[in-house]
């Protein structure tokens, strides 16, 4: 997101000395590509528009929420008191730059007076003090501990329940397995299902909890987002109330491998009495392999992932099949490709949708 926005300033860079002045600390910025534009509002009804080789026009506007469509639109114009009046409307919903791999609270339309119109993104900068207005699709919600507990839903005791929605496809965790299906909005009302997943069989209460959970995620739901929280309220039975997840980070955290590919398109667990770890810190990343430690360079944008070479200390284990393990679980990872935090659990994948491995925070 960042690289893309200082681009599109870039190509505007005839502009830029007459833009510190006036927003300096911008509440929203909003941008687009083909041709790059920006927009970006400040306090007390202000907003500059930048375009490509003109200097920046000023605008002075007010903005009108329209509640059940979850917009807004701003309408402003020229602070000279020249010219027409410039619109946008502004929605919460997931938006993609088209440029990279972020994405973005508010998607944007802004109408011109010479009766162009721009689309794009918007983002909230991180000096502002606006609070950034999560939407209902692209983030991933996890289940509150406390709070369905009338519906007989809780967390799991292992790990997080969560759901995502995005595309029209819902997908997640819902206690023992994962679950995936479709869905469709109706301005406040969303309707889900039919919904599948895998067949695993676990333990009490985690499939208790997953025959609770799946039931209450079915049928027409209204939802209402506060803050960080949606609430899925269903026709009859107590609502669903989820927090948002914060943004997904491998940096910092040393992650305990639950399964790993073995080279012969199958995920297994690691050997009894061994650990495979990973953690990642500042573009290396290292660990036990489960005889040896290995270390490793890594580079990372948005969810793509690259890891190698890999070297490793040269100790040899004679516990029967120790060293194969390591051998394909370091194969593995100079496979990796993609990768996603969901519910607590870290996934990653090659190019192909093949997974490489699975793992969790390790225990401190």
């Amino acid at each position: 997101m960042l690289k893309t926005c200082v681009r599109t300033l870039f190509l505007m860079a005839p502009a830029l000395a007459a833009v510190a002045a006036f927003a300096a600390e911008p509440q929203l910025i909003c941008f687009g590509n083909e041709p790059s534009w920006g927009l970006q509002f400040s306090e007390g009804g202000r907003a500059q528009l930048l375009l490509p080789e003109q200097k920046p026009l000023d605008y002075r506007g007010r903005e009108t929420r329209l509640d059940a469509l979850k917009e807004r639109a701003w309408r402003g114009k020229p602070a000279s008191g020249k010219g027409g009046e410039l619109v946008a409307f502004l929605r919460e919903s997931t938006c993609s730059d088209g440029k990279s791999d972020n994405r973005h609270p508010l998607t944007a339309r802004v109408s011109l007076p010479d009766a162009r119109l721009l689309v794009g993104c918007c983002r909230i900068p991180s000096n502002a003090n606006t609070p950034v207005p999560l939407a209902f699709e692209g983030p991933s919600w996890q289940l509150a501990a406390r709070g369905t507990q009338g519906a007989g839903v809780g967390a799991s005791e292992k790990r997080a329940v969560t759901a995502r929605f995005e595309g029209g496809r819902v997908s997640g965790f819902s206690g023992c397995n994962r679950f995936m299906g479709s869905y469709t909005i109706d301005r406040a009302s969303v309707l889900i299902g039919p919904l599948a997943g895998t067949m695993m069989a676990c333990p009490e209460p985690q499939m208790a909890i997953e025959k609770a959970f799946l039931g209450a995620l079915t049928g027409t739901l209204r939802y209402a987002i506060s803050g960080d929280q949606l609430t899925l309220t269903p026709a009859a039975g107590a609502p669903l109330v989820f927090q948002a997840e914060p943004a997904p980070t491998l940096q910092g955290v040393t992650w305990s491998v639950t399964g790993f590919n073995n080279g012969r398109q199958a995920v297994v667990g690691p050997l009894l009495g061994t650990e495979l770890t990973l953690t990642f810190d500042q573009g290396r990343v290292y660990g036990s392999s489960g005889c040896n430690t290995y270390r490793a360079a890594y580079t990372s944008e948005g969810n793509r992932l690259a890891i190698g070479p890999v070297a490793s200390t040269r100790k040899a284990c004679s516990v029967e099949g120790v060293m194969q393990q390591e051998r394909e679980f370091l194969a593995a990872l100079e496979t990796v490709k993609l990768w996603a935090i969901s519910g607590g659990l870290l996934d990653i994948h090659r190019a192909d949708g093949e997974r490489v491995l699975n793992a969790i925070k390790a225990a401190r």
